[in-house]
């Protein structure tokens, strides 16, 4: 043999050593078709493995011919099968088990699974993606609403029926066979998104959306669901999904909190393994659990792919899906995430409507050169070019990972058309009204809290108010209300208007006039976000002390800061103190007892909120859609005397901060810390009262007093006034985690309440009684809250509260406050 047949022999030999085994293929379900993500794969009963990915894919490459496969997956029946050397892909379709969870049997000895549990837990922040340095990518999502009609009774497919032997015509609902034929051909709705994610430690994180189609709309806000329906990665103590947090399995202590099983062991390679592990939660939990599986793999024991679910069934059932792939020898990266959208309290013609969304991560760089500066404050930044529709399909074609199916293609034309016709953006802006408390009529949004109220001065409140919207101008408002008491029989009415100059810096010009009533003594910081509806702010109903007010103001508002919010006014007031309150004034030659008080006023009013999330684009501006604490305001108030008639002139300091605290633990604590300052004697009406909320209406009254989550239960309304204060209110809500049965889980709550101030010159007032808060006003309360639930958000239960110190009465029930209480979260 001559030397050159040995070496070209040798050089096939060592190529094909060097060469790996391949194979590709698809999992499926073999009912439903559905990709199965995560099923575990291993080659020739060994150790070399995969699993697949979120669509089902799976790619496996083995030094060794690839002779036989076995598929396993949670649920699933387990699948061996012989690869034949002329295979490249394979399409395999498992059989679902009819097993159900079995129950939990505690034997003795250490569950093997919790020492892998504790070492994905002592290994989280180094496995943590969000603790790299920085990163980038580029994402692409996919979002479907689409029907299952697997439960349309498939008798309405035809149009007649048989009577014996005789064949009948009928006339049948035909409505579920229309929806059929409808979803074999289109989907209810589609968005397509490209985004940029920059991130930067520690405070720059950005994502930019590149492109956005959005079947039947043109607003790309609905881009917020592809980043905000899950947590991006899951390795925080609690895992966000639609906006509710669920504690994570992966967190100190969870293996006294969930029941974890292994249910697989595979292997990537001769050193690695990877340890499926189920969980749900423990008997009686007392959080907001998950349940699903986790692969956690022994290299670093970093997640490498996690199926997750709330235990708890809702409205909306969200199953968020997580693949992570390894990038050098300890980082790990999300790759894929997915979210299934069961819609459980919908149906349409007894279909179930549900929702998928996949997101694929891309150009994926784990050491980018990036400056601070060139990184934008905003949370999420929508482009021009997101809103060219014509810019955005070619860039979305670029970046899909399959071409659109006919389905597909068939949904966009279809829901575009009818989107142009029926003017679904005009519908949305109509409907996002609505949950906001307005009600759109053509150019004018009424707003429905100046229609009807009560309190128990005015009675009940019968009126009319709203703002013009966007039909007649995106950047100039102005509208009105007026409003009749039927117990103090008062017409109160204003007017006010707003023009924005640059929405990107919240630059606006404000003006108004209004004849109303006001709290005496009552704080309000401009740059306090409007509180809807469902707000705890109930002492409103009780308050009994006002002033009759004639206002007329101008100011603006700007960002000086992305975070950092400022309004400017001046307001010139005439005040007028009902009851028979006079104050001292001693400012001229004589003193003088006066009730009626004008005041020239300068306020300027910031509010700063670090972690507050807020998104930018064309069109709208700066929107704020997640305030999170901590938040502290600042406002100081220049009094001007003789400035337009002007009585007074003062300097006034207020101030507060707001602060929470979760833990997995004792649940989440709450703070709030108030103060304020008057450097001058002034009527009680720009003075302090502080947060009362108990009524002098009797016991009757008492009864049926609604507590106030920000206020003092057993402190009665005007019993103090202070120049200078400080209160704090301090909260520990356990959640459910001291006590929880099935459909009962009341959450209980402890407060403590404190305030202190003082008075330099009491006796300038009088008509009023009050006390001052020299020796500090002490209350604790407890509150046993959604003992009754309204809704999965709603919920009501009683709160028992006590005063003591300096300031308790003779009796027992002189000092106790027993109360009805609600709470509107999740």
């Amino acid at each position: 043999m001559k030397i050159n047949h040995i070496l070209y022999l040798l050089l096939l030999c060592t190529s094909a050593y060097a060469q790996p085994f391949e194979i590709k293929g698809k999992v499926l379900d073999s009912q439903s078709g559905e990709p199965l993500p995560f099923v575990n794969i291993v080659a020739n009963k060994g150790y070399t493995g995969t699993s697949t990915d979120i669509d089902g894919r799976f790619e496996l490459r083995s030094s060794t011919n690839i002779q036989t496969l076995t598929f396993s997956y949670m649920g699933y029946h387990k699948k061996d099968l012989t690869v034949k050397p002329t295979d490249k892909f394979l399409t395999i379709k498992l059989e679902e088990s009819s097993a159900e969870l079995a129950e939990v049997t505690v034997i003795p000895g250490e569950n093997p699974a919790h020492r892998i549990i504790r070492k994905a837990v002592d290994n989280r922040k180094v496995n943590n993606p969000e603790n790299i340095s920085a990163f980038s990518y580029k994402t692409y999502s996919k979002f479907v609403l689409s029907v299952n009609t697997d439960s349309v009774n498939s008798s309405i497919d035809t149009s007649f029926t048989l009577i014996g032997e005789d064949t009948t015509n009928t006339s049948i609902d035909s409505s579920g066979y229309k929806l059929k034929r409808l979803m074999d051909k289109q989907h209810l709705f589609m968005m397509e998104t490209v985004t940029q994610r920059d991130f930067l430690a520690p405070s720059r994180d950005n994502e930019t959306v590149l492109a956005n189609r959005t079947s039947g709309f043109k607003n790309p806000l609905f881009s917020l669901i592809a980043t905000e329906i899950q947590s991006f990665s899951f390795y925080d103590d609690y895992i966000e999904i639609t906006g509710n947090q669920y504690l994570n399995p992966i967190t100190p202590g969870s293996t006294s909190r969930y029941f974890f099983i292994i249910e697989d062991t595979t292997y990537n390679s001769l050193t690695d393994s990877v340890f499926i592990i189920s969980f749900r939660p423990r008997p009686n939990y007392g959080f907001q659990p998950l349940q699903g599986r986790i692969a956690i793999n022994s290299s670093n024991w970093a997640i490498q792919n996690v199926i997750a679910e709330p235990y708890e069934e809702g409205g909306i059932q969200v199953e968020i899906e997580q693949l992570y792939k390894r990038y050098g020898d300890r980082t790990w990266f999300p790759v894929q995430l997915n979210a299934h959208l069961k819609m459980n309290s919908f149906s349409i013609n007894n279909a179930k409507p549900y929702g998928m969304l996949r997101t694929y991560l891309k150009d994926i760089n784990l050491s980018p050169e990036l400056r601070k500066k060139d990184i934008s404050r905003a949370d999420l930044t929508i482009t021009e070019l997101a809103t060219d529709s014509l810019k955005a399909e070619q860039l979305l074609d670029n970046f899909r990972v399959d071409s659109l199916d006919s389905r597909e293609r068939e949904t966009y034309r279809v829901v575009d058309s009818i989107g142009k016709a029926e003017n679904l953006d005009r519908n949305l802006k109509i409907m996002a009204a609505l949950v906001s408390g307005k009600i759109p009529i053509y150019f004018v949004d009424l707003e429905l809290d100046k229609i009807f109220g009560y309190n128990i001065h005015e009675g009940f409140r019968l009126g009319l108010g709203g703002h013009t919207n966007s039909f007649i101008s995106e950047w100039f408002k102005i509208g009105g209300y007026f409003r009749y008491g039927t117990r103090d029989n008062t017409l109160k009415y204003g007017w006010d208007t707003k023009m924005s100059l640059n929405k990107h810096s919240n630059l606006a010009l404000k003006g108004g006039y209004r004849f109303d009533i006001f709290e005496s003594g009552g704080i309000d910081f401009m740059q306090k976000p409007q509180q809807g509806l469902m707000a705890d702010n109930y002492r409103l109903i009780y308050i009994n002390q006002f002033d009759e007010v004639t206002q007329y103001f101008m100011g603006f508002t700007y960002d000086p800061l992305a975070k950092l919010h400022a309004e400017v006014r001046f307001q010139r007031e005439n005040r007028l103190t009902r009851g028979d309150y006079y104050f001292r004034n001693e400012s001229g030659s004589e003193p003088v007892w006066q009730n009626g008080f004008n005041y020239s006023e300068i306020i300027t009013s910031f509010r700063y909120s670090p972690n507050e999330k807020f998104i930018e684009g064309p069109g709208f501006g700066k929107l704020t859609f997640n305030i999170k604490y901590p938040i502290v305001y600042f406002q100081y108030t220049r009094g001007l005397d003789n400035t337009l008639g002007s009585d007074f002139a003062y300097d006034k300091l207020d101030a507060r901060f707001e602060y929470e605290h979760k833990t997995v633990r004792v649940g989440t604590f709450s703070m709030a810390l108030q103060g304020g300052m008057v450097l001058s004697d002034i009527p009680y009406s720009k003075l302090y009262v502080g947060s009362a909320n108990l009524t002098n209406a009797g016991k009757a009254g008492r009864a049926l007093n609604l507590a106030d989550r920000n206020s003092f239960e057993t402190m009665y309304f005007n019993e103090f006034l202070s120049d200078r204060y400080v209160q704090v209110f301090l909260r520990q809500d356990f959640k459910s985690l001291l006590f929880r049965r099935k459909n009962f889980d009341p959450h209980i709550e402890l407060v403590t309440r404190a305030a202190w101030g003082s008075l330099e010159h009491p006796e300038l007032h009088r008509g009023i009684a009050f006390k001052t808060l020299d020796k500090g006003y002490y209350e604790s309360g407890i509150e046993i809250n959604r003992l009754l639930k309204m809704a999965q958000f709603m919920g009501f239960g009683v709160g028992f509260y006590y005063r003591y110190g300096a300031y308790t009465k003779d009796k027992f029930m002189d000092n106790a406050a027993i109360k009805l209480t609600s709470k509107f979260s999740l």
